[in-house]
């Protein structure tokens, strides 16, 4: 069946192409409207986007800033070879890499600034998870009461709130929770 290997690469490993697939395979199964997997492929195909534009744009701002921090080699070694006095060399040496080393202080700042960016990612997809996860738990386990259910909740997401976490393990947590919630909501839509 179409629909289970479109979930099955969802699952396997997530990407806004086998998103895509999904939502054609669901639409054309015929789906239906109210079924929570649709608003979750849809925050789910958000999240990953910004992930991946967030992460390519800082490892491309990373890539630069190692490349200035080399520069500032080529820098030595070109005042190094074109001054023949001790004195001329110190003073070239040092505007040489004053001038350098604010361009690399400059590129490390973009590399904090996009991890900033991902850091509001993170927070966007829990801010959606918190809530959806919410509805989900009130449906199937109606009897526990809403403070049991509000520790839960803030105990399964306080990592990404959490400075100690890495970004990689953020971006793990949430991947799989918007899993789980699709996982969970398509296999009451295609029961056979």
């Amino acid at each position: 069946m179409p629909v289970r290997e479109a979930l099955t690469d969802v699952l396997r490993s997530p990407s806004s192409d086998d998103l895509w697939r999904l939502r054609a395979e669901l639409l054309q199964a015929g789906v239906s409207g109210d079924c929570g997997a649709w608003r979750v492929i849809d925050e789910f195909q958000r999240f990953l986007d910004r992930l991946s534009t967030g992460t390519t744009s800082r490892d491309y701002s990373d890539l630069a800033s190692k490349l200035d921090i080399s520069a500032v080699g080529g820098v030595i070694l070109e005042q190094i070879l074109e001054s023949d006095e001790a004195q001329d060399l110190a003073m070239r040496l040092f505007t040489g890499l004053i001038s350098e080393g604010l361009m690399v202080l400059a590129t490390r700042q973009h590399v904090k600034a996009w991890e900033g960016e991902l850091a509001a990612v993170y927070r966007g997809a829990a801010w959606y998870l918190y809530q959806e996860l919410w509805r989900w738990a009130e449906a199937r386990k109606p009897e526990l009461p809403a403070r049991q259910r509000r520790l839960l909740l803030d105990q399964l997401l306080a990592p990404v709130h959490s400075d100690e976490t890495g970004g990689f393990a953020k971006a793990i947590l949430l991947g799989l929770l918007f899993q789980l919630l699709l996982l969970s909501y398509l296999s009451e839509e295609l029961e056979p």
